[in-house]
């Protein structure tokens, strides 16, 4: 642990120096140092950085070993880097990475309900950093003897977000196609076989582009998490699947007058496992993991999983968790 926080100084060094030398955001400068590291050259241009901060980039560059350096390492680095990138930028907190814990509960689930040996079209359409995406492909090749069946799609209004998901996929070696655009509007991508997402919650802003949408409020902005819910159901293909984490709002309490008919009506649901109360500040800020599939392609309404996880701080709650969700998913394909 003691080598691996001087190895994150030494990093961050790096990037604060290209940041003071280029005058720029603390996530641009991230960006650009990985980009060097990567490329094995400091990027000049108009004279910056330096001559003077080149040679000691360069020298600091060198202290790294950073062709030496394990994959694992590299990604930690950048996604705790990436982390101070979107509390020092001031950035908005929907674009805080999930937590991977968050991913590991995805991955169990996806795991159980997508098959294992085709090649799937898998789209997150709010990517932000890429973290959740990512984590949950690295554990299903994991599971799947390192064989990567997945091609990968990424949507973000953010052009920030997405370099830090383009570098972010390099360190993972993982190839994704990444589409700079409102989710809102129609997607370039494919329709998709799984859909993964941490939504993002507020209120969406054009309201003209909200009157093309059933879950529009009649009146003032509509909220983003709905809508982004009716547009992943028109991108998913006959008998997809959504894995996403949405505010238990939506689920329970009056949200859920307007949404739950609805969705009950559109795909067949899966799934409602509530996160532990620990994860929030507070109880508006809570989240839930929703599953569902498309109709089409053999699919077919099932027992729903309603749970909640334990404590994930709580080292066999995963455990627990891996276990109900076996004897569901073996009583549900009786």
């Amino acid at each position: 642990m003691e080598n691996f926080e001087k190895l994150f100084n030494q990093f961050l060094a790096c990037v604060t120096i290209l940041q003071d030398a280029l005058n720029v955001s603390f996530g641009e400068a991230l960006t650009e140092t990985f980009d060097n590291l990567e490329n094995g050259k400091i990027k000049v241009e108009m004279g910056a950085p330096d001559t003077e901060t080149v040679a000691q980039l360069s020298k600091m560059y060198a202290q790294l070993n950073y062709e030496q350096l394990p994959k694992r390492s590299k990604v930690l680095i950048f996604n705790y880097l990436t982390l101070k990138a979107i509390n020092d930028d001031g950035r908005n907190s929907n674009q805080m990475p999930t937590p991977p814990a968050l991913a590991t509960v995805i991955a169990l689930l996806m795991q159980r309900l997508l098959p294992a040996d085709q090649q799937l079209e898998v789209v997150d359409p709010a990517l932000g950093t890429g973290s959740l995406l990512y984590s949950v492909i690295n554990q299903l090749k994991t599971e799947n003897h390192s064989k990567n069946l997945y091609q990968l799609a990424g949507i973000d209004n953010d052009e920030q977000m997405l370099d830090f998901a383009d570098i972010a996929a390099h360190l993972n070696e993982l190839k994704i196609d990444l589409y700079c655009q409102d989710a809102m509007m129609p997607w370039m991508t494919e329709p998709a076989d799984a859909i993964v997402s941490d939504l993002p919650i507020g209120y969406y802003p054009l309201d003209n582009n909200a009157e093309h949408f059933e879950l529009k409020n009649k009146k003032g902005h509509s909220y983003a998490h709905f809508l982004f819910v009716e547009q992943i159901v028109k991108n998913l293909k006959a008998g997809g699947f959504a894995f996403l984490l949405v505010p238990t709002g939506m689920l329970q309490g009056k949200d859920r007058n307007q949404f739950m008919p609805w969705l009950t009506k559109k795909v067949f649901l899966n799934a409602i496992i509530d996160l532990p109360d620990d994860m929030f500040r507070n109880k508006f800020n809570q989240k839930s993991i929703l599953v569902f599939q498309n109709h089409g392609d053999n699919a077919k309404a099932k027992d729903v999983l309603l749970t909640k996880l334990d404590s994930l701080k709580k080292e066999d709650s995963l455990i627990a968790f891996n276990i109900k969700l076996n004897e569901w998913y073996t009583k549900s394909s009786d």
